[in-house]
């Protein structure tokens, strides 16, 4: 039984949890627990970006909103030795599958919703591990990923809240807060120091081995506030022109309107039988 501020409908071959309260408007897709929209009524503004080319057809994982990344993050370590293996695919496999909804409940401040895998269990992963995504729709929007070790052997794992930020232009925005060191993806994993001011003017691909609480996206008088819990790093994307080209879920000039900061633990999570982790993100 849903709450009265939750609704089901079909998009395209998915089912779309709507959320619609006194605070703001929200949809997930069950196909993934992938957060697709969320829009606080006290400005109407869109936080998240959505491709207008994704894909949803319950089979490709959707190219915007907030794709879970679990139990690991990027390519699986046998890519290395196995770059055509299809068997691992690129961020973990519980963002390609049907979540269930193990409740709702509307509340003074928002409306909370639970969410469960089919299963934990996949090709490249060992372990025993229970898995929910709790999400909570008020004024802010807070995503916890909770991994929890049911088995008798420690478990290692990475994940992410892959987000996908909607702005004006990628070329004007800047971000503040991320200080440190980062790891550059295009550049061989090079390490480099972190920009001051955070600006854009290329492929950009970067882990930031720093536990930032707080990092805003400045675009032009407008503000978005990312709160962080419990991750390792912070990842920075924008694909930039050629490799939007490329993309079969990305229209040319998507890039502009985009940019991912991503709440992660990149660098791995260790969990004794009985333990819990909460990897957190608030959006503001």
């Amino acid at each position: 039984m849903l709450s009265p501020a939750c609704s089901i409908s079909i998009r395209d071959n998915i089912q779309v949890l709507h959320i619609d309260n006194a605070f703001a408007s929200a949809q997930v897709a069950l196909f993934g627990a992938h957060m697709l929209s969320f829009q606080p009524k006290s400005d109407l503004r869109e936080r998240f970006w959505l491709s207008k080319a994704a894909k949803l057809d319950g089979v490709q994982a959707i190219r915007g909103g907030v794709p879970l990344c679990w139990p690991w993050f990027g390519d699986h370590q046998i890519k290395q030795i196995e770059p055509d293996n299809k068997d691992f695919p690129s961020h973990g496999y519980v963002r390609t599958q049907l979540w269930n909804i193990v409740k709702t409940l509307d509340t003074p401040k928002g409306t909370e919703v639970t969410l469960s895998p089919t299963t934990t269990q996949g090709a490249g992963f060992k372990g025993e591990a229970q898995l929910q995504l709790i999400i909570t729709i008020g004024q802010h929007c807070s995503m916890q990923l909770v991994t929890s070790n049911v088995g008798s052997a420690h478990l290692e794992y990475r994940c992410a809240l892959h987000s996908y930020f909607a702005i004006s232009d990628i070329r004007t925005i800047s971000l503040q807060g991320i200080t440190g060191d980062y790891r550059d993806k295009t550049q061989d994993m090079q390490t480099f120091k972190t920009p001051s001011p955070y600006k854009f003017n290329a492929e950009t691909d970067r882990v930031h081995l720093c536990q930032a609480s707080n990092v805003t996206i400045v675009d032009k008088q407008l503000h978005t506030v990312i709160g962080s819990n419990g991750h390792d790093s912070l990842v920075v994307w924008n694909p930039w022109q050629d490799k939007s080209i490329s993309m079969n879920d990305m229209e040319d000039e998507g890039y502009l309107t985009m940019v991912c900061v991503e709440t992660a633990i990149t660098q791995g999570e260790i969990l004794a039988p009985g333990q819990s982790h909460v990897l957190t993100q608030i959006v503001y």
